[in-house]
């Protein structure tokens, strides 16, 4: 299993990078958070706030990213949001 993080991942987003990682390693992918609360993103996003982050695709097959997300629901239950974005998975805490 492997977890890559770059800077900007802050402590309110660990329940994501835990469910993130659980399952990347049931999966035996490789998931990398490419965003925190780094980046530009939409006025009033949940990165800002540390309740989001990001997290790529390029290197799953769309199986794979349809997988990751459904898995993600499921471990993250209601209160978190999993959107396909254009080049990458983007979770919030609501």
């Amino acid at each position: 299993m492997t977890l890559r993080v770059k800077s900007g991942v802050t402590p309110p987003n660990l329940v994501i990078a835990a469910a993130a990682a659980n399952t990347a390693q049931e999966m035996e992918i490789v998931v990398t958070i490419t965003s925190g609360t780094d980046g530009k993103h939409m006025a009033g996003s949940r990165h800002y706030i540390g309740a989001a982050l990001d997290f790529r695709t390029s290197n799953l097959t769309k199986k794979e990213v349809t997988r990751f997300m459904d898995k993600m629901r499921e471990r993250l239950g209601p209160d978190y949001d999993v959107v396909l974005e254009s080049d990458h998975v983007h979770v919030e805490r609501d």
